[in-house]
């Protein structure tokens, strides 16, 4: 008999004074972790997620995290006047 015990949890942070939002699951059946995710943006909650799998959480919850800077990277950068 399989059981399916899922290992779920979140993870609340900021960076640049915008928090974003993380879950890193593990999916029992295939015995690997993923994430999902969003950022809180002034206009509005960007969602964030990946297609990979990661071996551990602790890589899942790097790859959020840098995904998660990257992104409030891009959109602050974007909305910056140039040559300041």
């Amino acid at each position: 008999m399989i059981m399916n015990i899922s290992k779920r949890y979140t993870i609340k942070e900021s960076y640049r004074n915008k928090t974003y939002v993380g879950v890193v699951n593990l999916d029992a059946r295939t015995n690997s972790w993923a994430w999902k995710g969003h950022v809180d943006f002034n206009e509005g909650l960007h969602s964030m997620f990946t297609n990979r799998t990661f071996t551990t959480a602790l890589q899942a919850e790097d790859h959020m995290r840098q995904f998660a800077h990257q992104c409030i990277d891009n959109r602050l950068d974007a909305t910056q006047p140039h040559g300041f």
